[in-house]
């Protein structure tokens, strides 16, 4: 008996340690309001205080709306009290006020006002005494940030997102690691879709992550959004936006910095709005809404039609020398076809180039009174290659209707694999889906004003987003565009591009790659589970903020030219120029692929790459086992060229499992899993 009570008072103790600290309450910034997004975060935290003192703190003076604010809420007391120096800081009488708070809030401003002058001081120890005994600390943007175990510090500046992405270790990427704590192996950001700030969060990751050898969970918040977390770790997010989390996880692979280029694959992430749960422990979404939606995870992925070159930005007279040229160069351009439409003022801009380097060419513009004419269809057919440009997205969509004879025309020369060029924002309707009203109303994503429409769908699971950090007045419509469009159409991928940079899509081996100085950025959704968007509609709004949540998504990008991203296995080929390089060194003439769709129901498709049919001695064996080693199906192959081999396993006699499929050769061996699952 007496062994009995020793156990249940050591887990009892064990308990108690775990769960003896407070209350975090993190917000992404943005104006509060009475009856509005900020009453269910801020009386979360009134709550959790136990209605008790709430000290505002500050490193200058404040008006009194945030404490008024917290006691209509239902606070007993609250107050604002400015600590301005290290000197005010490091009183006794200051740290005796303050841990008579059951709530300490930070305020937004300047994060390295926060942590200069009081790092080390009595105002520090205070707010960990209130933490440590269970209270809540908050803060709001500058005051979010600095509740986690690594902080920007902002001590050279702040950093834009394009600044972060292109050099993750410049001087501005400044951290601190050693202010408050509250929150292990976190680092927080603020305004996240507000400032387009995804790319500089995963700079900040990546950036620990070589400097100081941790695997850190980055956590963004929008702003009007924020995210509670309790001391078993789990947080709830609460108002009118998302919070994005990304981390390492055993998918994950990256590259140092080598002469301006590196490369991130297979980053994990969750983009998290109100309601939903995740659990800081053991890195899971712990709750999913009602309101959420399954994301057709096994639905079969939309190849790409034909070669696709996309750009990332408006600028026709930058890109004719280098992309389109690279394009025309690189194709039969004997007979270029230029698809625009009526009212494009740069027609003549790409007419003239083609004109003076001596291309024949036509021009075709598409209105609805061409669509059935012969002559327009014919331009089509005579062609050898397409370029699309133009300002108006929806004249140029019209080529998508079935059953006009230049639109039947269009796809069957795209199907035959007649590439195609776009100048930036017309690669937008390269999808079956694309999202407009994007670059005209900043306040369009906010204000529920971004459309979604009918593209060419010449990429069907392609959602592409270019100009991403072209203007900050713009980056909240750009980067939620991309996301919004996948969530509402249930794409699987998504792209931003940004500046003068190229995109090459390619169908025959179904991969991506980039000519980018900014890492050319991947949203690749084929994990995701669920599916989610924000109900807030601010004021003026037409529509609900067109924010979303997506669970298991990966991030990958680049800015090396000759790497792909394989769309079949949602992964590069390889990560930098060497190892590339190396590959080939070692004379590897085969590689396996991951079958697709993984898990499948009923048929999945096999897929084996030739890299060199010199090297093929023999026939080439293609088997699939049961789980227990029975061989159940196998197929042989002399291989006379290179490139992709493609299979269709059917499974639909067989019982759900595991099972394993073989590629073997005289001197190659590979065996990969897949799950038939019905």
């Amino acid at each position: 008996m007496k062994l009995i009570v020793r156990i249940f008072s050591l887990i009892l103790f064990f308990s108690i340690s775990i769960y003896s600290q407070g209350y975090i309450c993190a917000v992404g910034g943005g104006s509060e309001n009475y009856n509005d997004w900020s009453d269910e975060p801020y009386r979360w935290i009134v709550q959790k205080s136990d209605s008790g003192k709430i000290i505002v703190l500050s490193y200058s003076d404040a008006t009194n709306w945030l404490p008024n604010y917290f006691i209509s809420l239902g606070a007993d007391t609250a107050y604002n009290k400015t600590i301005s120096s290290t000197t005010i800081a490091n009183l006794q009488s200051t740290y005796d006020e303050l841990i008579t708070a059951k709530a300490i809030f930070l305020r937004g401003g300047d994060q390295y006002q926060y942590i200069r002058l009081w790092k080390g001081t009595k105002t520090e120890d205070a707010i960990k005494y209130v933490f440590q005994n269970g209270g809540v600390i908050a803060g709001t943007s500058a005051g979010a940030m600095v509740l986690g175990e690594f902080d920007f510090t902002a001590q050279n500046g702040s950093v834009y997102p394009d600044e972060a992405l292109q050099n993750p270790f410049n001087s501005k990427m400044r951290f601190e690691n050693n202010f408050l704590n509250l929150m292990p192996n976190v680092l927080f950001d603020t305004h996240l879709m507000e400032r387009g700030r995804h790319g500089r969060l995963i700079g900040f990751v990546y950036n620990i992550f070589y400097n100081q050898g941790k695997k850190i969970i980055g956590v963004g918040i929008d702003d009007r959004t924020a995210i509670c977390i309790s001391p078993d770790k789990t947080a709830e997010v609460m108002g009118s936006g998302s919070v994005s989390i990304f981390y390492f996880d055993d998918k994950t692979r990256t590259t140092n910095l080598s002469n301006g280029k590196y490369t991130i694959e297979n980053l994990k992430a969750h983009l998290l709005t109100r309601r939903w749960k995740f659990n800081f422990q053991n890195l899971e979404v712990s709750y999913i809404p009602p309101s959420a939606k399954t994301y057709d995870t096994l639905r079969t992925f939309q190849f790409p039609l034909t070669n696709i070159f996309l750009t990332g930005n408006n600028e026709i007279n930058s890109q004719l020398t280098t992309h389109l040229q690279n394009f025309l160069s690189s194709n039969n351009s004997s007979n270029v076809l230029l698809i625009t439409h009526s009212g494009f003022t740069n027609t003549n801009v790409i007419t003239s180039y083609l004109q003076s380097n001596n291309f024949n060419f036509s021009v075709l513009n598409v209105e609805d009174a061409i669509l059935n004419n012969p002559s327009e269809a014919l331009k089509i057919s005579n062609s050898t290659c397409i370029i699309v440009a133009g300002d108006s997205l929806s004249k140029l969509s019209l080529l998508n209707q079935t059953g006009k004879i230049v639109c039947d025309t269009f796809y069957s020369n795209l199907s035959r694999g007649k590439p195609i060029f776009f100048f930036g924002n017309s690669g937008k309707i390269s999808g079956q889906f694309f999202v407009d009203n994007v670059d005209a109303d900043n306040l369009a994503s906010y204000r529920g004003r971004m459309t979604n429409n009918s593209g060419l769908n010449i990429f069907g699971d392609l959602i592409f987003q270019p100009r991403i950090f072209e203007n900050s007045d713009f980056y909240e419509n750009r980067m939620s565009a991309l996301l919004w469009g996948m969530m509402r159409n249930r794409k699987k991928l998504g792209v931003y591009l940004n500046g003068n940079s190229r995109l090459e899509i390619y169908s025959q081996d179904k991969s991506i790659k980039g000519n980018a100085t900014i890492p050319f950025m991947i949203v690749d959704g084929r994990e995701t589970f669920y599916v989610d968007s924000s109900t807030y509609r601010a004021s003026g709004g037409v529509g609900p903020r067109q924010v979303v949540a997506f669970d298991n998504f990966r991030i990958s990008l680049t800015n090396y030219t000759d790497i792909k991203y394989l769309l079949i296995e949602g992964k590069f080929n390889s990560l930098t120029h060497i190892e590339e390089k190396i590959t080939n060194a070692n004379s590897l003439n085969f590689i396996l692929h991951q079958n697709y769709p993984n898990p499948f129901n009923g048929k999945t498709k096999i897929y084996f790459e030739v890299l060199d049919t010199r090297k093929v001695k023999d026939k080439i064996q293609l088997q699939v086992f049961d789980f227990l080693g029975r061989e159940i199906w196998s197929y042989e192959i002399s291989p006379n060229q290179i490139g992709f081999y493609e299979f269709e396993f059917d499974g639909s006699n067989l019982p759900s499992g595991i099972y394993f499929y073989r590629l073997i050769t005289s001197d190659f061996v590979n065996v990969k899993k897949m799950i038939l699952m019905k």
